[in-house]
């Protein structure tokens, strides 16, 4: 059974400070030997890539060209695919394209009192590398989900990386790569994947002949920003290249936190820890309610139901291992409680939950109310299942449009205006001994 914790338990602040830390990836062990492993990309390039698929996906690939998805094996992936899958597949394009559209940053222009102008310039980032997870499962909503925000961004070329062991993908995965109009994929996964869409592969960053547009001579060009998830390979990875380009977040397992009270479906609450569990042996299932009647009907409806779940297995080991039901005296201490977990999923099951909702602080995506289960959020809701793990919420945000662009800040000063504000600037300036600095606005009146 779920353990079940009391805030009265003597033993409840140390149980509750184990699960505050329920995030931390033991990243400091395999540090040196994903930071070796990316150097050796920096320095090595195709061949340290190829090595790494032979070792780990368990096929033999001679050239990088293999490691190229043949864009012909999405197109019949997706022609042969069955006519409600298709349909289902726009269903969840349409909603989250929809959604992230409403989110897309804008620009702006100021006029300030003096007659300058100030202002924001939001552009799309060149390229744009998208992590697919593979290997105990496949994500094709994961694509979406990637995919969509960095094409209402306006992206120009999106790079698809994943996994393939055995040299096999998903046939759903092609199919979506395909519907996103993805031509350029990459069969590897890992730090090989991360290294390769950071550093790029070829001799040159850039040479004069790259103006050329038949130039080949380098393999791949380098991404601005890598997003999606991954094992802690690829989070560690993440982290390393961080600089020299960015990235989403540094996310870890998924979890689910949900706040109930006695008015909450007993059925809904089980499955919905379960729904988390089946992830991932670290996947975290939290549950806090006011009610210890209710508490122990869903422990028991957990056990009943697990035995039914095809990842049985893992969710086992997730369930009794990272599971955890605590019994508070009022809802007020169930807020505090999760605004400290600061969930990557937060449902508010509660008979008003949108009384709950100004006092939450911080959780990556929250569901309110019965009938908004999470599942509902991974696939076509609309908003990005791809969130803050571990605590992260307090300062990460979900993947959004936002991820793909950068701004630039406008400043246009006029004639007059500078009159008005260079002498409080040249006293700045002076006061930190920057003499040039100071000069080159005195000099201009």
């Amino acid at each position: 059974m779920i353990k079940i914790l009391t805030i009265q338990d003597i033993n409840f602040e140390k149980e509750f400070n184990i699960l505050l830390r329920r995030g931390n990836m033991d990243m400091n062990n395999i540090i040196p030997q994903v930071l070796a492993t990316l150097q050796d990309i920096k320095n090595r390039g195709k061949e340290v890539l190829l090595e790494l698929v032979r070792q780990y996906d368990n096929w033999n690939p001679q050239d990088f060209n293999e490691l190229k998805i043949d864009w012909n094996l999405a197109e019949n992936a997706y022609k042969k695919l069955d006519s409600n899958l298709k349909e289902v597949l726009k269903i969840a394009y349409d909603r989250i394209y929809d959604f992230h559209a409403m989110t897309k940053p804008k620009g702006f222009l100021h006029y300030d009192s003096y007659n300058n102008i100030l202002g924001q310039n939001v552009l799309p980032v060149q390229r744009a590398g998208v992590y697919i997870p593979g290997g105990k499962a496949f994500y094709p909503s994961s694509l979406l989900m990637n995919v969509i925000p960095a094409k209402v961004a306006g992206v120009k070329d999106i790079i698809m990386t994943t996994p393939t062991p055995h040299n096999h993908i998903n046939e759903l995965v092609l199919a979506a790569m395909y519907f996103c109009g993805i031509t350029e994929g990459y069969k590897i996964g890992g730090v090989g994947a991360i290294g390769m869409l950071a550093y790029g592969i070829g001799e040159n960053y850039w040479n004069k002949d790259s103006l050329n547009k038949e130039n080949k001579k380098n393999l791949f060009k380098k991404v601005d920003v890598i997003t999606g998830p991954g094992n802690i390979y690829v989070a560690t990875a993440k982290k390393l290249v961080f600089g020299e380009v960015n990235v989403d977040m540094i996310a870890g397992p998924s979890e689910i936190g949900i706040i109930a009270d006695n008015s909450a479906n007993v059925e809904f609450l089980a499955i919905d820890m379960l729904s988390q569990a089946e992830h991932d042996e670290m996947a975290s299932s939290i549950m806090i309610t006011d009610s210890e009647k209710l508490a122990y009907e869903v422990a028991k409806e957990i056990d009943n139901k697990i035995v039914n779940i095809q990842r049985r297995d893992i969710a086992e080991k997730s369930i009794n291992n990272r599971g955890m039901i605590i019994v508070v005296e009022n809802l007020n201490q169930a807020v505090e409680l999760m605004n400290e977990i600061a969930p990557e999923h937060l449902e508010i099951l509660t008979q008003d939950p949108f009384l709950l909702l100004p006092h939450i602080k911080a959780a990556g995506a929250i569901f309110l109310g019965h009938y908004t289960p999470e599942a509902i959020g991974d696939y076509l809701a609309g908003p990005n299942h791809t969130l803050p793990t571990g605590g992260s919420a307090r300062f990460f945000s979900p993947l959004n449009v936002e991820h793909f662009c950068t701004k630039s800040s406008l400043i246009a000063f006029s004639k007059q205006g500078l009159k008005q504000l260079a002498y409080p600037c040249a006293t700045l300036a002076h006061t930190e001994s920057l003499e040039a600095h100071k000069l080159s606005v005195l000099s201009r009146l």
